[in-house]
C-alpha cells in the first residue's frame, strides 16, 4: 500500500486485531515537505479511521524522536518532551508530530495505541538510506564529520520492543528508543575502525559545512543550509530509560550492531556500490 490510500488501508485492516504502522516519507529535500505532510500526517490519518472502523485492539505507531521538541543544544530529550517549533525543528520532523497527533486524536476516539520513538535504525537492508549511505561514505574516506550528536538503535530492539508492547498490551504511553547516544566523531572513528581505516578524519567547522553543501546539490535549491546545519550540529542525547522498564528487553551494544553491518558492507560491496551509483545518478538528474 503506498499512503495516503483510503480503500487500501481499510482492506488491509480488516479482520486485523493488531497493527503496526511504520510507513512514511523519510526527507530533509525542501522541496518534499508537502510531500511530507501528505504521506506522513494524512496516511497517519487514514490509518488511524481504519483502525477506528475495523475496531482494531491495538495500534503501535513507530514515529521518530524527529517530533520531539528541541528548544536548547546539548539538551537530553525524554518522552515528556512536547513539539517546539525553532532553528532545529524540520518539515520532517513536523510531519511526524503531526502524525503523532492523529495516533493520539484515535486514543481520544477509543483506539488503544502506543507511541515509538526510535532514535537513527541502523540494520542492513536498503543501502540507500541516510544512516547506512554513513558507511559508504566513510569507507570511500570522506575524511570530514560534523560536529553534533544523536542516538542510534539496532532495528532489531525496535522489531522485539513492538512485539513486547503487543504481548504486554502496554498501551496509552510514549517510548523512547536509543540504544546509545554518539558524536558524529565517535561513529565515524567507530565504522572507520571496524573496516579497517586507518585515515586521519576531522570535524569540518559549521562555515566549511556550509561551503561544502553551497557547491554540491545544494545549489539546486533543493535544501534549507541552515536548517541541515542545525541538525548535523545539534548535539542531543536521548533518555531511553522507560524502555528498559519493559521485562525481559535490553539493547543490543550499538558497537556489535556497526560490526555487523560492516561485515554485510564488505561482503556485498560491489552491489552496494551499484545501487549508490544509481542514486547519484538520478540525484543528479533530477
Amino acid at each position: 500500500m503506498i499512503l495516503p490510500d483510503i480503500p487500501n488501508a481499510f482492506d488491509i485492516i480488516r479482520d486485523k486485531d493488531w497493527v503496526i504502522h511504520a510507513a512514511g516519507l523519510v526527507s530533509y529535500n525542501h522541496e518534499d515537505r508537502y510531500r511530507l505532510l501528505d504521506i506522513n500526517r494524512t496516511g497517519t490519518e487514514i490509518i488511524v479511521n481504519a483502525c477506528l472502523a475495523q475496531k482494531v485492539e491495538h495500534l503501535v505507531y513507530i514515529g521518530s524522536i524527529a517530533a520531539l521538541g528541541k528548544e536548547l543544544n546539548h539538551e537530553t530529550l525524554d518522552e515528556s518532551k512536547a513539539w517546539f517549533q525553532n532553528e532545529y525543528s524540520t518539515p520532517y520532523g513536523l510531519s511526524k508530530y503531526l502524525a503523532e497527533l492523529e495516533v493520539w486524536r484515535g486514543a481520544g476516539e477509543g483506539l488503544n495505541v502506543s507511541v515509538i520513538l526510535p532514535s537513527i535504525i541502523l540494520g542492513t537492508g536498503d543501502w540507500r538510506s541516510s544512516s547506512l549511505q554513513l558507511f559508504d561514505r566513510v569507507a570511500n574516506k570522506m575524511p570530514w564529520y560534523p560536529g553534533g550528536q544523536t542516538g542510534y538503535v539496532d532495528v532489531r530492539d525496535v522489531v522485539q520492543f513492538t512485539s513486547l508492547l503487543l504481548e504486554n498490551k502496554n498501551i496509552g504511553q510514549r517510548w523512547i528508543l536509543n540504544g546509545k547516544n554518539m558524536s558524529y566523531a565517535e561513529i565515524y572513528l567507530l565504522i572507520a575502525d571496524k573496516l579497517g581505516i586507518k585515515k586521519k578524519y576531522r570535524e569540518a567547522p559549521e562555515w566549511l559545512a556550509k561551503t561544502i553543501l553551497l557547491a554540491t546539490n545544494i545549489k539546486k535549491g533543493r535544501f534549507s543550509i541552515p536548517e541541515l546545519v542545525h541538525q548535523v550540529y545539534g548535539s542531543f542525547s536521548y533518555d531511553a530509560s522507560k524502555s528498559l522498564t519493559v521485562e525481559d528487553f535490553r539493547y543490543r551494544p550499538i558497537e556489535k550492531t556497526i560490526e555487523e553491518i560492516v561485515e554485510v558492507y564488505l561482503e556485498k560491496k560491489e552491489v552496494i556500490f551499484e545501487v549508490l551509483k544509481k542514486v547519484k545518478f538520478f540525484e543528479k538528474h533530477a
